[in-house]
């Protein structure tokens, strides 16, 4: 318990009045001596006093004052478990006692101490006068800081009137990325408690410059290269710099100033940059890109108020962290629910095999897909985790037989043939019978596990589609005529898509100029400099107040609705080229 509520439920034990009247002169003194301990600190000996004075079982008005003191001395003898009880016994045989108030406050305390907020509010919510009101506002506030949103957000709900948790809540809400859904309820929380919503913490104002200056934070190891006097190989972030650098260029060359700010792979790297100034003056930053790193960058965010991008996560976790984390590419339950919404659209079976892989994004992505067929009803058959022990589980479960009669054979023979023969004819059936399966949905970036859900279902010969998410297409071995033959259909953010004339002239720009095929994360890099470069020539420094009030000026980039990219494109190959697909939109909401 801090010593702030100390003080408040000290004060209430110590000042509340006592003006009982028809008590017996000896009952009167065994009380005051009792009452003078407590007053003293000496809890043990107090509790132990009032326990004896009530086990008269005397008739008087100063009767509940004891039991009342008795849970007081039981709370500070650090018994509470036998103080909450003393206390519920009050609220049962006095409830209509003018003091009933204190006691509720008391509850409250050990309730959430002892059994977290949810038990605390119980009792909180039951005080409704001074002076307990402003007592038990203050336990509120003191316990509500700092929960997550979803308590918040169930506490509001049971809650309604509470001002201390809608405050908090109000905070919280304000904390998160923008969506249509959290404004309305930042709305309603204004509008019902008439809070001044400039005294949360909002997103300032965007600010038009002359110039602009954008912190590039990837791991380029300088210190090494000026060892060396070379890259010993080159590396990701190398080709993320090239990218970016291209795109600020391709924006506008005399507007944006980049500032390298070597990560290294190290975390503790970002407490140096911020102890040595590197964040000052940056209007926003691309990068990092390791766990570690950006769950350091996403507090120096919050506290600098400064944008950064991701430019190669799909994990939603990074742009729900607060208002200035964004993601380039869609997170992995946007392009799950893209896919799933499309094959609603489909007319097809609606049993469904779903496999996925070891992370835990593609944990995230065939999980919210179930999720969202099942709205519809199609029927999960299977959902299987498969990693690198046990990728031919794919084949063989889709392919697996046993040997039956072969009733068409046994048909043209006699009876007297099927008794006197010594093997009847057999053949193999299916354990998963042939067009019994609609779709296969694949939540995977390991292309191993695409390749064997093909291989299977060639060999069975039969209709089974395929979902997937991800630029299958990117991989140098997709095997794209068996992906066509197939109908396979994905699911991708619009800025992978390699077969746009933007990123066929990319490539060839970057071919004549280093000799070499580009990697994917050159057009990360690309794109994610092109996100923030754009955003703030069009919008300002924070250019997510432009994007909620005026919506999108790139088809490349949505970010309206959430801090992650919702520009997401179906895709499939006909005649050998990449095409998008467009879902009836009538069956997209």
């Amino acid at each position: 318990m801090t010593k702030k509520i100390f003080l408040i439920v000290l004060a209430l034990a110590l000042a509340l009045h006592v003006s009982a009247q028809k008590a017996s002169i000896n009952f009167k003194s065994k009380y005051q001596t009792a009452k003078q301990l407590l007053d003293q600190g000496k809890y043990g000996l107090a509790k132990q006093s009032f326990k004896s004075l009530l086990a008269k079982e005397d008739k008087n008005d100063l009767v509940v004052y004891a039991q009342f003191y008795l849970g007081n001395a039981a709370y500070y003898d650090n018994d509470k478990s036998y103080a909450k009880n003393v206390f519920l016994q009050i609220t049962v045989k006095n409830k209509n006692w003018d003091k009933i108030e204190a006691v509720y406050l008391w509850l409250a305390q050990i309730g959430f101490e002892q059994s977290g907020v949810f038990k605390g509010m119980l009792y909180a919510s039951k005080i409704t006068s001074e002076p307990y009101l402003s007592k038990v506002n203050t336990l509120v506030k003191s316990q509500v800081q700092g929960q997550s949103i979803d308590a918040l957000v169930q506490l509001h709900n049971e809650y309604p009137d509470s001002r201390e948790i809608a405050k908090e809540y109000l905070n919280a809400l304000t904390k998160l990325p923008h969506s249509d859904q959290s404004q309305m309820a930042i709305n309603y929380l204004v509008e019902k408690f008439e809070l001044d919503i400039t005294q949360f913490n909002r997103i300032p104002p965007s600010v038009f410059k002359d110039t602009y200056e954008i912190g590039i934070m990837l791991p380029f190891f300088i210190d090494r290269v000026e060892a060396t006097g070379k890259y010993l190989k080159k590396s990701l972030a190398v080709d993320i710099y090239e990218g970016a650098k291209m795109a600020a260029y391709d924006t506008d060359s005399t507007l944006f100033k980049l500032r390298v700010l070597d990560t290294k792979k190290d975390s503790a790297q970002l407490t140096v940059l911020l102890e040595n100034g590197a964040f000052e003056n940056l209007d926003a930053v691309l990068g990092p890109i390791y766990p570690k790193l950006v769950a350091k960058m996403e507090h120096i965010a919050i506290t600098k108020k400064l944008n950064f991008v991701n430019p190669t996560s799909s994990n939603a976790k990074i742009s729900d962290s607060s208002p200035y984390a964004f993601l380039l590419r869609a997170s992995a339950d946007q392009l799950a629910k893209k896919a799933a919404n499309y094959m609603k659209t489909q007319d097809i079976n609606k049993n469904v095999f779903i496999y996925y892989g070891s992370s835990k994004i593609d944990s995230i992505s065939a999980f919210v897909y179930k999720h969202e067929l099942e709205q519809d009803s199609f029927k999960i058959k299977a959902i299987i985790k498969i990693g690198s022990d046990n990728r031919r589980e794919v084949y063989d479960g889709l392919t697996a037989s046993k040997r039956i009669v072969d009733r068409r054979r046994t048909r043209k023979m006699t009876k007297e043939q099927i008794e006197n023969a010594y093997n009847l004819p057999t053949i193999n059936s299916m354990l998963i019978p042939k067009d019994s399966i609609g779709h296969i949905f694949i939540a995977s970036s390991d292309p191993t596990i695409s390749t064997e859900a093909m291989s299977a279902i060639i060999s069975r010969g039969d209709s089974i589609k395929i979902m997937g998410v991800g630029n299958w297409f990117e991989s140098t071995n997709a095997g794209l005529g068996i992906m066509e033959g197939l109908g396979v259909t994905l699911a991708i953010s619009a800025v992978d898509d390699v077969a746009t004339l933007e990123y066929i002239e990319l490539t060839n720009r970057y071919i004549n100029k280093y000799k070499s095929q580009p990697t994917k994360y050159f057009f990360r890099g690309y794109y994610a400099m092109k996100l923030i470069a754009e955003s703030l020539k069009n919008y300002g420094t924070y250019f997510q107040n432009g994007y909620h009030q005026k919506g999108n000026f790139n088809p490349l980039f949505d970010y309206k609705s959430s801090n992650s990219n919702g520009a997401v494109k179906i895709i499939k190959l006909e005649n050998n080229q990449i095409i998008a697909l467009t879902p009836e939109p009538e069956k997209l909401n």
